[in-house]
């Protein structure tokens, strides 16, 4: 018998006093356990836009930790990749130095994205142990990957069973999926492959299952979110089939005392964050301020940098979508603006008729999905929609001086949560072929229009409702 142990996490979302806490456990049982080999997995979305330090570092501040923590292989969720675009990827690799897994999302030619890998294969013990990693390819019934960034989604069973067939080539003896499909899709593959993969960490849901979920003879676990539990897994390997012998959580608890380790790492990068905001990056003429429920200064500074960033005859931006706090008069530096601006919403460009501008704008302006706070917004309000380039005066919208025509077709800057179909401003049958800049978040816009310019004006009045 090769017995071993995994321990796993999930949906982490930033919290980085639970990870330190989990680093501890993880050097606990592993202190416990010196004859056992213990495996330490990550089943995606460590990062967190919402979370100052991951936010600042676009998650890769996250992978640096799950490193100094002990990770030996994680999964790539959705917490970064869909709102970083694919080309964080290589960062996260970089930072985290361990494999990270992303099977069923590929470029267009079928070639696996840079930085990650479909599989990996790891010794444990005398056991040989290959590990396949997917994420989940579509939010409800969109699939951004597809629509943004152009890349392939391969089917889900079909990959599975080449994958698994491929490892077992390689010489592994058990092969197990690191899943971010999330717990439902988890049950279909079961269904689907039978025991073929016969354990199964799971994510995404925030499930948190302390005798695991069983379906047959395969063990689906998962580990709640936030860092709040760590599941562990008490295996045995005889020669022909992984017995499981335990399926526990343990609580994260403050009683734990966090890893010296990651405190130590956090920090360092700390300190690398701080030489490199402390930069000055543009100045205000005049103090800027941030509100949801009425015309601000930041979401007006936000949306004059879409429309000279894009050329477009005007800009739209939900006050979500600028910082959300105030900036000061003078020189401004970048932890300003970054530490306040955390949305990673992407700047684009479209054509629309002054039918749909009208009808998104009076969307934009509505009050109450103005006050509706999102999960996607992490439960901050949506906020008004400001212009540039345009103004509301009365009931009319003005492009200039000039009232909208509703046939004429107008070039349209905004984020891709106004321009999306996620957002809820643009209906889906109206088909808008928006292009975007996918490696570019707000942060971004604001920090490269005021770059190089005399004290930046921003006009208010422009919401005269």
């Amino acid at each position: 018998m090769q017995r071993f142990i995994i321990l796993h996490s999930n949906d982490i979302h930033g919290h980085i006093d639970g990870l330190a806490r989990i680093a501890t456990l993880v050097e606990q049982t592993r202190a416990e356990h010196p004859d056992i080999p213990v495996l330490y997995l990550d089943g995606g979305d460590c990062e967190e836009t919402m979370q100052r330090l991951s936010n600042l570092t676009k998650g890769a501040a996250m992978y640096r930790l799950l490193r100094v923590a002990g990770c030996a292989a994680a999964t790539i969720g959705n917490g970064g990749l869909p709102r970083y675009s694919p080309h964080i990827l290589p960062a996260y690799a970089q930072a985290a130095r361990f494999p990270l897994l992303l099977a069923n999302l590929r470029n267009p030619d079928g070639s696996l994205l840079e930085g990650v890998q479909a599989t990996t294969l790891l010794d444990v013990g005398t056991l040989k142990l290959g590990i396949i990693g997917l994420t989940a390819p579509r939010f409800g019934k969109d699939s951004v990957y597809e629509e943004f960034f152009g890349l392939q989604v391969l089917p889900t069973f079909l990959l599975i069973r080449e994958l698994a067939t491929e490892l077992r080539r390689q010489g592994a003896d058990v092969v197990m999926l690191l899943s971010h499909l999330g717990l439902h899709e988890d049950v279909i593959v079961v269904l689907e492959i039978g025991d073929s993969v016969p354990l199964i960490i799971g994510a995404h849901t925030h499930n948190l299952a302390p005798a695991g979920v069983w379906g047959g003879n395969v063990l689906i676990a998962q580990a709640g979110e936030f860092a709040q539990h760590l599941g562990r897994l008490d295996l045995a390997w005889d020669g022909e089939r992984v017995q499981v012998e335990r399926v526990s959580v343990i609580p994260v608890t403050e009683d734990i005392p966090p890893s010296p380790r990651v405190q130590d790492e956090l920090a360092a990068i700390e300190i690398e964050v701080e030489q490199m905001l402390n930069s000055v990056i543009g100045e205000l003429a005049a103090p800027l301020d941030f509100a949801a429920d009425r015309e601000c200064g930041t979401a007006n500074l936000l949306a004059d940098a879409l429309r000279e960033r894009t050329g477009a005859e005007l800009a739209l931006v939900t006050a979500a979508m600028a910082p959300s706090g105030p900036l000061s008069a003078g020189p401004l530096k970048r932890i300003s603006l970054w530490e306040t601006c955390s949305s990673p919403a992407n700047p684009g460009v479209v054509e629309m008729s002054g039918v749909q501008l009208l009808q998104i704008v009076k969307r934009g302006l509505d009050p109450v999905l103005a006050a509706e706070r999102t999960r996607a917004n992490r439960g901050h309000p949506r906020g008004l929609m400001h212009l540039s380039g345009a103004s509301v005066r009365g009931d009319q919208l003005y492009i200039g001086d000039r009232p909208v025509e509703p046939e004429r077709l107008y070039k349209v800057a905004a984020s891709d949560w106004e321009l999306g179909t996620v957002g809820g401003y643009a209906d889906l049958a109206w088909n808008l072929q928006p292009s975007y800049e996918v490696q570019t978040i707000m942060r971004d816009v604001i920090e490269d229009y005021l770059k190089g310019k005399p004290p930046v004006v921003v006009e208010m009045g422009r919401l005269n409702l």
